[in-house]
């Protein structure tokens, strides 16, 4: 093929046919121009249905780790309920002039309750690993991604906020109690996990720093009902995330 077209160049050359080799010439270059067109549509063509594919993997995973979530949430709500209500029971002992502690059992899981709350916070891996690695612009559809945006911005600022002051309180919660407990002079033993409870100079202890305690356990439920309510809202939120990017999913 490439000796007839050399053929056929140097015979309109050798005519004098010019015009003709000039318009022969441009034509090959518009071939060449098309094939190339074509192959880099072709191309483009085939990176746009494996951005789809990867866009499709990642809104899947999205969807799995807020069902995680959701699950997450919906378990720290009914712990913080728990905790709250605990510490209200509590309160309620603390503030009788001459308490009477008829359910010993129920006074130390109460008890127990005032030091519970930990760090709950997991970073979610798929959106991190979109945001650092920069394909979140594999997500083309603007509602998505600012929902998106809008969740785990959502759900760092409520994780920043426990961090400071309720896991504060936590801390100081142990410490107390742990001081309280060394004052009794009682000694811990290595089959013994729960040394407090069933100790009645502790509990004795406890009742001589009643206000103190009663300080504590107010704090305590007053954050317990925030995180909660902040527990709820992130539940709603997930949900929703979940449910738009299900909607794109199916289209």
């Amino acid at each position: 093929m490439i000796i007839f077209f050399r053929r056929l160049r140097e015979k309109l050359l050798s005519q004098n046919k010019f015009s003709k080799y000039l318009l022969y010439a441009i034509g090959e270059i518009l071939l060449v121009v098309i094939g190339i067109l074509i192959a880099l549509g072709v191309n483009n063509w085939n990176i746009e249905i494996d951005n789809k594919a990867t866009e499709k993997q990642y809104i899947t995973r999205l969807i799995e780790e807020l069902d995680d979530e959701i699950n997450n949430y919906n378990n720290l709500k009914e712990d913080f309920n728990y905790q709250r209500h605990s510490v209200i029971a509590l309160l309620e002992i603390f503030n009788e002039p001459n308490p009477v502690i008829k359910d010993t059992a129920s006074f130390w899981r109460n008890f127990s309750f005032i030091s519970r709350a930990g760090p709950w916070y997991n970073k979610p891996v798929t959106w991190t690993q979109l945001v650092q690695s920069g394909e979140l612009k594999l997500i083309t559809n603007e509602n998505v991604v600012t929902t998106l945006f809008k969740h785990y911005s959502n759900l760092e600022q409520t994780a920043s906020n426990f961090s400071e002051y309720p896991t504060q309180t936590t801390s100081e919660a142990r410490k107390f109690t742990a001081t309280t407990f060394s004052e009794t002079n009682s000694l811990f033993s290595s089959k013994n996990y729960r040394p407090f409870q069933g100790n009645t100079a502790f509990m004795q202890k406890i009742f001589e720093k009643k206000n103190e305690f009663k300080s504590l356990c107010v704090r305590v439920a007053v954050i317990a009902g925030f995180l909660e309510s902040q527990m709820e809202d992130l539940i709603q939120s997930a949900e929703n995330a979940k449910s738009i990017l299900g909607q794109y999913l199916k289209n």
